[in-house]
């Protein structure tokens, strides 16, 4: 496969897990619905890895680097992305978070020599550009439904988008280098989780008394449902493929694409919502595919 129809393809399947885990979001709050999840990930990716037998491709020499990816890009990231979500949506989240792509860019061409032409630099630009204008004009006006609505501050809920989409690029560059040396995808990602997992439920009181839901619930069964199927498209099955793009391709195109997910949420609220985004929000979901076709 392509690594640039991997990236997008977990692009896709983050937006879909952001839909249907928002309501989830709100009501436990970032934190805890984080760890929960992450726990199921590790289950089901451990369970992969073992059966596939690619523990053995991962050095001992790596696991800093694994588990510095992990660190910095789940238990940060993924904390810091769902506190933002619990509190503005997923749409402004996702927007935030598309900050890790040009952070990414740059850090692909300092640490490892990567370089633009001219067509795949248009299309990086068009691509950014395009997502932006997606962001600033696709809210609604006077929209309130869970997935615009603003719970608590804007200003700290964005705080939180922005550092989740840096945890998310040095995430992404950490583990750029094992998977260069041959490290099977699938068991850096179950490795990655593992630690990530571990340090999340350290932290579990004080990341749930400063950065819970602004109210409780209790987990039910149709929750776990959504966890899981949350987990399953977007850790086991997205984050894999992101992983497999960074090993395959650019670090910067990689993650261009894969944050593409402000402009996939367009079509699919608006299905959900039965209301339109704004004109300058499909002005930017079109340069967007003009620019993605250039990367690609």
């Amino acid at each position: 496969m392509p690594y640039q129809l991997a990236a997008l393809i977990a692009a896709s399947l983050w937006a879909t897990s952001s839909i249907i885990a928002t309501d989830v979001v709100r009501r436990i709050g970032g934190p805890r619905f984080t760890r929960v999840r992450m726990v199921v990930v590790c289950v089901l990716l451990g369970t992969i890895v073992t059966i596939r037998g690619g523990w053995e491709t991962l050095a001992v020499d790596d696991l800093w680097l694994v588990g510095l990816s992990g660190l910095v890009g789940l238990t940060i990231g993924d904390i810091a992305l769902f506190t933002a979500m619990s509190r503005i949506g997923p749409r402004r989240t996702s927007v935030l978070f598309t900050a890790n792509a040009p952070m990414a860019a740059i850090g692909g061409v300092w640490l490892f020599g990567e370089t633009f032409d001219l067509v795949s630099g248009t299309g990086a630009v068009l691509t950014v550009v395009g997502i932006l204008l997606a962001v600033v004009y696709g809210n609604r006006a006077g929209a309130s439904d869970t997935f615009e609505k603003i719970e608590g501050s804007l200003p700290i809920g964005a705080f939180w988008g922005l550092m989740g989409a840096v945890g998310q690029a040095a995430g992404a560059l950490a583990a750029k280098p094992v998977l260069d040396d041959g490290a099977d995808t699938l068991a850096v990602a179950a490795t990655r989780a593992i630690i990530a997992t571990v340090a999340m439920w350290i932290v579990a009181r004080p990341s749930d008394s400063q950065l819970g839901a602004t109210r409780r619930g209790r987990i039910t069964p149709r929750d776990w449902v959504i966890i899981v199927v949350s987990g399953t498209i977007a850790m086991v099955i997205g984050q894999s493929l992101v992983l497999y793009a960074l090993g395959e391709g650019d670090a910067g195109i990689t993650t261009i694409l894969s944050s593409t997910t402000p402009v996939l949420l367009l079509p699919a609220l608006w299905v959900i919502t039965r209301k339109p985004p704004a004109l300058g929000a499909w002005i930017g979901a079109g340069l967007s595919v003009l620019g993605t076709s250039l990367l690609i």
